[in-house]
């Protein structure tokens, strides 16, 4: 969070500085924008830390996830952007591929956060682009297999487990200019998350929309 709140604090430092030398005509600085997205995709990889069914499976979840990120942007030049973003996915049990084994309330969650760079196009009101991310971030996981989470009793057969990983976003996707300040943007990525040089779980597509406001 810290290093987070860092690189935010730095990115409006250079915007200021950017902006109050345009008077010099600086042409680097081209404004900078940042907003908020919903999203949805399908998360799969490997989690040796998951339960064992009653048949002696390893119940490692795969399914649809769903979640909210941001991202800020500073543009440089004519076609090049760079900052950071940040969000959080859930799976639940019952979007996933372990519906019947596990018991309502199970979720996977992921919250992850860095820093980003794509380069992008004008094309009249909209907006070409592509580049990628990269940071980290912690999975946690709960996962019971027995009991109700409505009740007050204790749940003897679960399980709960947080771990940290690394990641490499590449994505795409186009914003369409609603005005000069407000602009309508879809996005694709895939999520590659990377442990001890192996991938887990969050790792698959995803699909964005949401709004960017520009400056």
């Amino acid at each position: 969070m810290q290093i987070r709140l860092l690189i935010f604090c730095m990115l409006i430092v250079s915007a200021s500085w950017c902006q109050s030398n345009t008077d010099n005509k600086n042409i680097v600085f081209q404004g900078f924008s940042g907003g908020m997205m919903l999203h949805a995709g399908y998360m799969f990889g490997q989690d040796k830390h998951a339960p064992v069914s009653s048949d002696g499976q390893l119940c490692s979840p795969q399914g649809a996830a769903f979640g909210i990120g941001g991202c800020l942007r500073v543009h440089l030049w004519k076609h090049f952007r760079t900052g950071f973003e940040g969000g959080v996915s859930t799976m639940n049990s019952n979007t996933t591929d372990c519906r019947n084994v596990l018991k309502q309330g199970s979720f996977i969650r992921t919250g992850y956060g860095g820093v980003l760079a794509d380069a992008y196009w004008k094309i009249k009101k909209t907006w070409l682009y592509i580049g990628g991310s990269t940071g980290g971030g912690s999975v946690n996981g709960l996962y019971i297999l027995d009991g109700d989470r409505n009740s007050w009793e204790q749940d003897a057969n679960s399980t709960f487990h947080k771990q940290s990983f690394f990641y490499i976003n590449p994505y795409f996707g186009c914003d369409y200019c609603l005005t000069d300040k407000v602009h309508l943007t879809f996005r694709c990525d895939w999520m590659l998350s990377i442990h001890h040089s192996e991938l887990l779980l969050p790792t698959g597509p995803r699909i964005y929309f949401g709004f960017m406001f520009c400056h």
